[in-house]
C-alpha cells in the first residue's frame, strides 16, 4: 500500500500498479510541466488502484489512468519533435561553397 508523501527513492511504499507508473513515467525523463502534472494525476489514480477500487470503478479508473500516461507520452513526443525541427532548423544547410 502507498504511504501518502511517499517519494520516488522509497519505492517500497509504493503498491504494484503505482511503482510500474512510477517507472514507466521516469523512463520518458524530464518531464515539462504540464507533464509534470499529468504524473501526479496518474500516481493518484495508479494509487487509487493498489487501494483496492472497487465495481465499475477499477474499470473507469484503469482507463483514466491509461489516457493519462497516454497524454503524458503524446507531450513527450511532441516536446521530442520540437526539439528535432529546433535542431534541424539550426544546423548548417549545404556544404558552405556558394
Amino acid at each position: 500500500m502507498t504511504a501518502m508523501g511517499a517519494t520516488d527513492g522509497d519505492a517500497t511504499a509504493f503498491g504494484d500498479v503505482e511503482a510500474a507508473t512510477r517507472g514507466a513515467i521516469a523512463e520518458l525523463g524530464e518531464l515539462a510541466d504540464v507533464q509534470k502534472a499529468l504524473a501526479e494525476t496518474a500516481y493518484r489514480l495508479a494509487r487509487a488502484l493498489d487501494s483496492g477500487t472497487k465495481g465499475m470503478a477499477i474499470s473507469a479508473t484503469a482507463k483514466e489512468l491509461r489516457e493519462t500516461l497516454t497524454a503524458i507520452k503524446e507531450a513527450s513526443d511532441a516536446g521530442d519533435a520540437a526539439s528535432q525541427l529546433e535542431a534541424f532548423m539550426s544546423s548548417a544547410v549545404g556544404d558552405g561553397s556558394y
